[in-house]
């Protein structure tokens, strides 16, 4: 989820991987799981945006907390909206980009997100477009893959590159993230941030998994040779391994803030 890519290039991954991402994807349910715990006390509550809802796990976890409120999920992935509709019809469906939210302004109570802004290459017009959809006091509740993640990664194709170096632009900071807020206008914003460590049997191990969940589109510019992943691949097990395997870092970027 680290790279920088156009936007037909994620829709067509994204949905491409649908079948296999919520099996691939337990990382994103705890921490959508922990998301939930920031606004679930949040009263009233009348209608709630999922964006960037995948398969639809994250909204439909949204139902079981506000049965009584109406929520939308908003995604862009032809194959995402398909699988999600084949889930319990608990949850209104939009297919659209973050970027673009199509919706009257003061519509909703809460505009929530789990791991999908880290897409979004321009943070402070998207969080414009949220600030206006939101309610008078409402707010945003959102998680991100932060700058840091996937750093063995970074380090080791670029450790491995030639002399020019491996040059591919990296995710939005936690600094970033909050001057992108207050661009904007929020008020009661809180930005963190923690890193969380997952293991896998090698590089190529993780590759691969960054590829079966529809991540892995890479810019024209940018192409990963067998000769750099190969040498990559051993760097990596040199400098980023544990008798459990190697280990990659995903800096989680979390966000609160009232409009």
């Amino acid at each position: 989820m680290i790279f920088n890519v156009i936007d037909r290039k994620i829709r067509d991954s994204f949905s491409d991987a649908a079948l296999q991402y919520d099996v691939l994807t337990n990382l994103h349910k705890e921490i959508g799981r922990e998301l939930t715990k920031k606004f679930m006390d949040r009263d009233p509550c009348t209608k709630i945006l999922d964006v960037g809802m995948g398969t639809g796990w994250f909204t439909h976890r949204l139902t079981n907390i506000f049965p009584d409120t109406m929520v939308i999920g908003l995604d862009f992935a032809s194959g995402m909206i398909a699988c999600a509709r084949k889930k319990e019809r608990t949850f209104k469906i939009v297919q659209a980009n973050a970027a673009n939210l199509p919706f009257k302004e003061d519509t909703f109570d809460i505009i929530t997100s789990n791991l999908a802004y880290q897409w979004i290459k321009n943070l402070p017009q998207a969080f414009v477009l949220c600030r206006s959809r939101l309610k008078k006091n409402g707010g945003l509740y959102l998680t991100m893959f932060g700058h840091d993640t996937f750093h063995e990664l970074f380090t080791a194709l670029d450790a491995c590159a030639d002399k020019n170096g491996f040059v591919i632009r990296r995710l939005a900071s936690k600094d970033q993230v909050a001057k992108s807020l207050e661009k904007t206008g929020f008020s009661n914003i809180h930005v963190s941030s923690e890193y969380i460590k997952v293991r896998f049997p090698d590089m190529m191990g993780l590759i691969k998994w960054i590829k079966d969940i529809g991540a892995n589109a890479l810019p024209k510019e940018v192409y990963l040779g067998k000769d750099l992943l190969l040498k990559a691949n051993d760097y990596y097990s040199m400098h980023f391994k544990d008798r459990l395997g190697i280990y990659t870092t995903f800096e989680v970027i979390w966000v609160e803030a009232r409009r």
